[in-house]
């Protein structure tokens, strides 16, 4: 007998936001996020402040990737999805089409890591959201 699997509404568009606490000075924050499920295509990505963010496939990927100078392009089998750079005048990328991402755990998740290097020098807060459209949501095989 087929256990019972819950609907999921795929493909759905999500936005999913992340905010940080007091920050001082330039930062580092690890974040991921949960509601964009495995596999989809971002749409649009915003940040509140100046700054470096960067999508990753797996937490792996993510801190190996810890040391990569903003200049140096990532090496391609690395698990960066995707690398946006925000100044104080743009804080809202629309971004082309196909700019997909896809978990790389195993097992799959249905999580999206990110890293967001703030470039203010004062105290502040951050706030990264995604617009995304989820191609799927299922983490069973």
């Amino acid at each position: 007998m087929p256990s019972w699997v819950p609907r999921i509404d795929t493909p759905r568009r999500a936005l999913e936001q992340q905010s940080s606490g007091p920050l001082s000075g330039p930062s580092v924050l690890d974040l991921s996020f949960a509601g964009l499920g495995v596999d989809g295509l971002f749409l649009e990505v915003s940040c509140s402040v100046a700054a470096w963010v960067s999508f990753y496939d797996s937490a792996a990927a993510r801190t190996a990737d810890g040391a990569r100078p903003i200049e140096e392009d990532p090496p391609l089998s690395a698990g960066v999805l995707l690398d946006l750079r925000f100044s104080a005048e743009t804080s809202l990328l629309k971004l082309a089409p196909g700019s997909s991402y896809s978990n790389g755990e195993s097992p799959l998740q249905q999580r999206l890591w990110a890293r967001l290097r703030t470039e203010a020098a004062g105290a502040h807060t951050a706030t990264l959201a995604v617009l995304a459209l989820v191609l799927n949501d299922s983490v069973g095989g």
